[in-house]
């Protein structure tokens, strides 16, 4: 899902999320306004930090452990 209006306006929404991350209440934000905030950072970092996405996919994966048993 791409977000325009993060596009037109990254800098409110920055501000928006640093105010959703210092306010004491959020625990009891209905899980929908959690997960737009979510989504919301990951679009902002991807605008202010680009190569973010880069680095995280050349990290090392972790290896996928194979049951050998006989069974």
């Amino acid at each position: 899902m791409e977000l325009d209006y993060v596009r037109l306006a990254p800098g409110f929404a920055r501000e928006v999320l640093e105010i959703y991350e210092n306010w004491k209440g959020k625990e009891s934000v209905p899980m929908r306004i959690k997960e737009l905030m979510m989504v919301i950072e990951i679009e902002v970092t991807k605008l202010y930090d680009p190569g973010a996405w880069a680095r995280q996919s050349e990290m090392p994966k972790e290896p996928i452990l194979r049951d050998t048993r006989l069974g």
